[in-house]
Formats: C-alpha cells, sequence, structure tokens
C-alpha cells in the first residue's frame, strides 16, 4: 500500500507516532468502534485499515446506499428511531422514492444531493462518496488533531504557559513537540539555578 493511494497510512503513521512519543493508549485512541461510527465503514473494514491490510471496496451504488443506510441506522431522531426516507427527503429537498432507490444501489446522488443528504444527518460533505482509505484518513486526522490539542494543553499547564499563543505550533509533529518541550525544560532548568 502507498500513501497516495491509500491516504489513511499517512494519518496512521503520524497518529501512531503520537502515541509512541507520549506513551498515549493505543487501544483507546485507535479504537474500531468510534471510528466505524465516524466513517460509516464496518468494523472489519477499519481493522483491516489500521493494520495496513486492503480494505474491501464496493461499488459507488452499493457504497452511498449503504452509508445512507449506515445514517439513518447510527443517526437517530430525538425519541431513538430512525428517520424515514420521507422525513430524511423532506429535511433534503429529495423524494423518499429516489432515496429507496440509492438505499438499493439503483441510482447515485449528484454531489448537489449528496451534499443535502450529509447536510440533514450532519456529517461531513464526501461522508457518501469518499474511498475507505479516505473515510477513514478523515477520521484519522480528526483524532490526531483532537490529540495534538489535548497535548498541547497539558505542555501549556505542565510549564504553566497558558498566556503563550502556540499558532504556529498546531499540527505539529510529535519530534518538534518534543523539540519545544526540551527548550521549554532547559529555560527552566536555567532559571532555577539562577
Amino acid at each position: 500500500m502507498t500513501d497516495e493511494a491509500f491516504p489513511h497510512l499517512k494519518s496512521l503513521a503520524r497518529l501512531e507516532e503520537l502515541i509512541e512519543e507520549a506513551e498515549l493508549d493505543w487501544a483507546e485512541i485507535l479504537d474500531p468502534g468510534p471510528l466505524s461510527l465516524s466513517t460509516g465503514l464496518p468494523v472489519s473494514v477499519v481493522v483491516a485499515g489500521l493494520h495496513r491490510r486492503a480494505m474491501p471496496t464496493v461499488s459507488i451504488l452499493e457504497q452511498v446506499g449503504q452509508r445512507l443506510e449506515f445514517l439513518r441506522t447510527s443517526r437517530l431522531r430525538p425519541d431513538g428511531r430512525p428517520y424515514t426516507l420521507k422525513e430524511i427527503g423532506d429535511g433534503a429537498g429529495l423524494t423518499s422514492q429516489w432515496l429507496r432507490q440509492i438505499v438499493k444501489g439503483e441510482k447515485k446522488p449528484s454531489l448537489e444531493h449528496a451534499a443535502r443528504i450529509e447536510d440533514f444527518f450532519q456529517v461531513p460533505r464526501g461522508f457518501l462518496t469518499a474511498t475507505p482509505s479516505q473515510a477513514l484518513d478523515r477520521a484519522l486526522r480528526d483524532r490526531l488533531e483532537d490529540e495534538q490539542a489535548k497535548q498541547m494543553a497539558e505542555f501549556r499547564s505542565r510549564n504553566q504557559l497558558n498566556s503563550v499563543a502556540f499558532r504556529g505550533i498546531r499540527g505539529a509533529s510529535p519530534q518538534t513537540l518534543a523539540a519545544v518541550q526540551a527548550l521549554v525544560d532547559s529555560i527552566a532548568t536555567d532559571n532555577q539555578d539562577k
């Protein structure tokens, strides 16, 4: 597998690097269950991607239908029941008949219609049409950003740097964060010696 053909590999490598350097819990951060929920991919496909194995693909028609059905069963109405196709159609400005054809894999939505469905369920654009690798990459990048933000907050708190703006360091690699930590530690040690 190459990073170009499988974009999730680069994000996975960066996240694994952060997990190792910060001694985080791999099983918690890369839990396939929540990743499945945020991608619309079956857990088995997420596990394959996390282990750098080929992720099964289906035709775009099947994929869009499966992900729409996934959204119906995982993003529930306030009363805990799945949305009907009519409710989705009314909310997205589409007909329930047309949505039924999508679920059956008989029709593919235009980008505009896919965007309306994605907006209805409040999921990112491309949720319905992203390849498995692209979907997993988006979820891994989100997880990476969350973990980096947590690490930065802990770093700022630990070193009493709450008033310092770290705009340029957001999204930095674990090596860069380690270098900044070493610099701050060095300055703190020098100040204690004086």
